[in-house]
């Protein structure tokens, strides 16, 4: 009888031995599905939020004894994006910070610069319904180093024309009207009380343009900048079509009122797949339109042309921030 009373004992022991992790378990998950929540419930309360991306992308085509022809290419491209935003009350403020720099080399030329850019933007809205926002909009952008035309040669310097600089030019946009958001991921700024100021720090820049016939960014000689007031439609899309694939878009026209008929258009977009915490691919197609500005176009001809950027990068990226 004893030995019967130990052995149902040793096997209710069992029993509560074997059962018990189930509900510690299910208790662990509950416990961090709801830390998750809390971090989530504390981002969203913080008022002023930060985030900095770090990039680095790369592509390279290296050809021996290739009977199909070619050269070998190589391409480096740097990236920070950075965000400073406050919400809070009704009241939105966003802050943007974009700097890139790449260079490529094709065969025996040397590298040659294909991206440059600083842009820096700012954006304060006020709430009036779930839809609306009286909104002001400020962009600055500008480039770090000297720009080239490798299609014409200067004369004087016998090397390829310099056509940009740091601040040579830059471009000061401003705008106040309504911000519409039909969906989170979807923002539109109609402003019809904005201007657009270009800047050209350089009248060697300016000087080169004009004897070149490329012209000065729409300047005369001796004048280093021009405001002209008009209206904005400024829209900013990030949407995540598929799980792991965004897409971001950035779309700015500018109509000054004096000359309606010459516009200046940018459209920027960038799709990105999502490999893991650090590694992405990336589409990039940069579009850009402005009449005062003639190019030399790919038939040989000079005058105003939309400019077309492509760009395929695999990069590797590290991020920081406070929520």
């Amino acid at each position: 009888m004893r030995s019967l009373f130990l052995s149902l004992c040793i096997s209710l022991l069992i029993v509560f031995a074997t059962a018990a992790p189930a509900p510690a378990q299910v208790d662990a998950k509950i416990t961090v599905d709801s830390l998750s929540k809390v971090r989530e419930l504390i981002a969203d309360s913080i008022p002023w939020k930060w985030r900095t991306m770090w990039g680095l992308g790369f592509s390279t085509v290296q050809l021996n004894n290739w009977t199909g022809g070619g050269q070998d290419a190589m391409s480096v491209r740097l990236l920070m994006l950075g965000s400073l935003d406050y919400a809070a009350n009704g009241f939105s403020l966003d802050n943007d910070l974009e700097l890139g720099y790449g260079l490529a080399k094709l065969g025996s030329q040397s590298f040659r610069k294909n991206d440059d850019r600083i842009i820096l933007s700012s954006r304060a809205a006020l709430r009036q319904s779930t839809h609306f926002k009286w909104a002001a909009f400020i962009e600055f952008r500008t480039q770090f180093y000297d720009g080239n035309n490798y299609n014409v040669i200067d004369r004087t310097t016998n090397d390829f024309l310099e056509i940009s600089n740091f601040m040579a030019p830059a471009c000061l946009t401003g705008a106040l009207g309504l911000e519409y958001i039909p969906v989170p991921e979807l923002k539109i700024l109609v402003a019809p009380v904005s201007s657009r100021s270009t800047f050209v720090e350089s009248d060697r820049i300016i000087q080169q343009g004009i004897n070149s016939g490329l012209g000065a960014f729409g300047l005369e000689p001796g004048v280093r900048s021009r405001t002209d007031i008009g209206a904005v439609v400024n829209a900013s899309l990030d949407w995540e079509m598929f799980e792991n694939v965004r897409w971001r878009s950035r779309f700015n026209a500018f109509m000054p009122y004096k000359t309606p008929a010459l516009w200046v258009v940018t459209l920027e977009n960038a799709f990105l797949l999502k490999v893991n915490s650090w590694l992405n691919v990336s589409l990039l197609t940069d579009v850009f339109y402005n009449d005062r500005i003639p190019v030399l176009r790919d038939d040989g001809t000079t005058g105003p042309a939309t400019q077309l950027r492509n760009q395929l990068v695999i990069g590797i990226n590290w991020s920081l921030a406070n929520f």
